[in-house]
């Protein structure tokens, strides 16, 4: 019942699982007996929506000629309901991310991958999870539902991700979107951090590449917002419309390691001036293979502002292109820098400032990813 999407690919191919973890039964606020333990967790609507944003990009703008996508399992545990709706406007009913339907669907996903070496496996997973000195584990929807036993519907991230060292599958992508505080929880269960689904070799292979993108580090939170995608997976999909692209193989694709500079950059952006949020997304495993192919100019993010920056507050900050053609202005000045997400390509750059208009560079800047920051000299 977790098998949206499946289709047949005659050579290499892409198999993805998405979970997103929103109702806890037994945290606050859930529907079954309360876990008492439970740290201040509660009930979540980020992640039914990362989930969904996610599983939508690969049903609509996943490119990968190499490997297309051959196969989407799709989990989501949501208070509001359980309702995909895929491209062609079918609405599925997707399965609840309880521990059962998880287990069976990682298996049949990993099964999926034995079938060649050359396949790529992606996983992604958005809800609560917990710490415990480097070890990470995954709520699903029943956490808790044992008292003593509360990690039971739990995964234990890093013994599955050791275990899927036995998946022919030499690409494997991961991403992880979920908090990494330490957990009395976790360190009381000496050792034990949820069942990892696939038991890993103390002989690991040393052939497959699999980079683990994780929202935030460990000792620390990843923020969502309310009835939207979190900010991670917001960056991470803006990563790959352009900003962890490059055409130095001639033509514009994201590569794992530029996949990391574009998130690395957004998230900057994205948190910004917001002191009470400090957010970084580190890799383990990091190496490099094609993700996704752009079918047009990347989308880059471009930071705009003057020097000195008090000029903020009274300047008109605009961008066109080299011609002079397709101006865009800031409706009205602000304190802050302007963020912006421009097509690849060469612009000018402008403030209006007492009368006066400056420009970065009369001959134009190229603009091109992962980022650009545009600081515009202005004199009273």
């Amino acid at each position: 019942m977790s098998l949206i999407f499946e289709k047949q690919i005659d050579g290499p191919a892409t198999h993805a699982i998405v979970m997103g973890v929103g109702a806890y039964a037994h945290l606050p606020g859930g529907d079954g007996m309360l876990f008492l333990d439970h740290e201040g967790m509660g009930q979540l609507t980020s992640p039914p929506h990362s989930a969904r944003a996610f599983a939508n990009w690969l049903m609509k703008d996943y490119r990968n000629p190499a490997k297309p996508l051959a196969s989407l399992d799709l989990l989501i545990s949501d208070a509001q309901g359980s309702e995909f709706t895929l491209p062609n406007g079918e609405v599925k009913q997707i399965e609840r991310a309880v521990f059962s339907h998880i287990d069976r669907a990682v298996i049949n996903w990993k099964d999926r991958g034995d079938r060649s070496p050359d396949h790529l496996m992606i996983f992604y997973f958005c809800g609560h999870g917990i710490a415990g000195g480097s070890v990470t584990s995954l709520l699903l929807e029943d956490f808790g539902e044992r008292a003593d036993r509360p990690l039971k519907q739990a995964i234990d991230f890093n013994g599955f991700y050791l275990g899927m060292d036995k998946c022919a599958a030499l690409q494997q992508c991961y991403f992880v979107d979920a908090c990494r505080v330490a957990s009395p929880t976790l360190i009381e269960a000496h050792d034990y951090a949820g069942d990892p689904i696939i038991y890993g070799s103390t002989k690991p292979s040393g052939k497959r590449r699999a980079p683990v993108y994780y929202s935030t580090v460990i000792g620390s939170r990843a923020y969502g917002r309310t009835g939207a995608p979190s900010v991670f997976t917001e960056v991470l999909l803006k990563a790959f419309d352009g900003a962890g692209s490059d055409d130095v193989e001639g033509d514009w694709r994201v590569d794992t390691q530029m996949l990391n500079r574009g998130i690395s950059y957004l998230l900057e952006r994205e948190i910004g001036e917001t002191e009470e949020i400090e957010q970084v997304s580190p890799v383990d495993g990091l190496t490099r293979f094609t993700l996704h192919y752009l079918d047009r100019k990347p989308f880059v993010p471009v930071t705009i502002g003057c020097t000195p920056t008090n000029a903020n507050d009274a300047a008109v900050l605009s961008y066109c292109y080299k011609d002079g053609s397709n101006e865009v202005k800031r409706l009205s000045p602000e304190s802050s820098d302007w963020n912006v997400d421009i097509e690849e390509g060469n612009y000018c750059f402008q403030a209006s400032y007492q009368g006066r208009t400056f420009r970065r560079n009369n001959e134009g800047v190229g603009v091109r990813p992962p980022f650009r920051q545009i600081r515009i000299e202005v004199t009273s």
